[in-house]
């Protein structure tokens, strides 16, 4: 850590594209010098939507915008002999380098870990792919998908006997990205400690099948297969209301000292058949599993919730000590006044579209750490002769390697 309680005397090499640029960019929220290498056909993640204003162009991906915020970017072609030489040149001075390639596709090129370790012997090489560098399955093309479908995440969230569900967005490629960091920085401590690096090998597969909880357990230990509680009344369960959803927990197991505050809540209000809910049977989770529970549960709890808006039934059940709460959309995070207070959101203006993007902030605040959003993410080959400059290239050298296609570099 620098004197000024940034990370910015690490130098990061993010060779990134739809898998893993969410590991570096954590880096580069904390003052990281990250610089995302692209290949000269580009960043596939510049192509998948949605696209500033819906219109589509490679400098408007709100996906690539976000995940890359804060890095400088350079634009090598690694099929070339001198566009390989740059890159070994990239890793002699960096602490880091995380990629998402296939495995062996360095190897082929003659970048593998061993060649890159044997010039920077305190390089740390993060790798992040569907099922990791080893196994019957290291060699299978994934996706977010099979690796959600894999990993156990899919199955998780459906109920009973219906088909599993898929969270919107890349949610296996983020729990691996998350996990690449982490394993990235305990290594970056060792190689600072020891002087060595080490190769880092993270699986989307694993990522995801460690993200479960129990669920593993649960069969190991009792021969159950684990997944959404689906409708056991009140036990996390999700109702309509005037705008929207909310989620309710208002039991959990046999626990009657959290049913009744929610009872003397619906007897407060005045709700219709209010005394229903009073009767000891709602305290057994098997009635409240059956058909005639959760019918009974939501007809007279929505016929309420149905009156009021988010806000209100989260206020009244918080306080009535019932754990209520509304379930958010995209408008309601960006107007909610926990986030606002906290400065969650954060502006940056782009000039290249000519407008404003509002982004998320970070999830922590570090007392000596300062973090920060940092610059819009790189235009295609940006800082392409500013980071070959540094490597001790000459300007007629980047005009050369410019001309031959080797590089590319984002006109001025």
């Amino acid at each position: 850590m620098e004197t000024d309680g940034s990370l910015s005397n690490l130098k990061i090499i993010d060779f990134t594209g739809e898998l893993g640029p969410y590991a570096a960019k954590l880096y580069a929220g904390l003052g990281a010098d990250v610089i995302h290498l692209e290949q000269i056909t580009g960043d596939p993640l510049r192509n998948i939507g949605p696209f500033y204003k819906n219109i589509p162009n490679r400098e408007g991906s709100l996906q690539f915008l976000y995940y890359n915020a804060g890095k400088r970017g350079v634009v090598l072609d690694l099929n070339n002999s001198a566009g390989r030489e740059i890159f070994i040149e990239l890793c002699k001075t960096a602490d880091l380098l995380i990629e998402s390639t296939t495995p062996g596709y360095l190897a082929g090129m003659g970048l593998s870990y061993d060649h890159l370790s044997g010039v920077n012997p305190k390089l740390v090489h993060t790798s992040i792919t569907p099922f990791g560098q080893f196994g019957p399955y290291a060699e299978y093309p994934g996706s977010d998908l099979t690796c959600s479908a894999l990993g156990g995440f899919l199955y998780l969230a459906g109920v009973d006997n219906d088909k599993p569900v898929r969270a919107p967005d890349n949610q296996a490629y983020r729990m691996a990205e998350a996990y690449a960091a982490v394993g990235s920085s305990i290594a970056l401590l060792a190689a600072k400690k020891t002087g060595i690096g080490q190769f880092v090998d993270v699986s989307c597969m694993e990522s995801a099948a460690m993200a479960l909880e129990n669920a593993a357990q649960y069969w190991d230990l009792e021969g159950v297969i684990r997944r959404g509680r689906g409708k056991e009344s009140g036990a996390g369960t999700i109702h309509p209301c005037k705008d929207g959803f909310i989620v309710i927990v208002a039991i959990m197991g046999s626990n009657k000292v959290m049913w009744d505050p929610f009872v003397k809540w619906m007897e407060d209000e005045g709700v219709e058949d209010w005394k229903v809910l009073a009767d000891d049977k709602w305290i057994d989770p098997g009635y409240r599993q059956t058909d005639e529970g959760y019918e009974t549960f939501c007809r007279i709890f929505e016929n309420y919730t149905m009156k009021h808006d988010k806000l209100y039934l989260y206020e009244q059940g918080q306080a009535h000590r019932v754990a209520v709460s509304p379930v958010s959309n995209g408008k309601d995070l960006l107007e909610n006044p926990q986030l606002r207070y906290n400065n969650f959101w954060q502006t940056l203006h782009h000039d290249n579209l000519d407008g404003d993007i509002t982004y998320a902030g970070a999830p922590y605040e570090l007392e000596k750490i300062n973090w920060r959003l940092g610059n819009p993410a790189p235009a295609f080959g940006q800082h392409t002769t500013e980071i070959i400059e540094e490597l001790g290239y000459s300007e007629n050298e980047i005009k050369a390697f410019a001309k031959g296609g080797i590089v590319h570099v984002a006109e001025s």
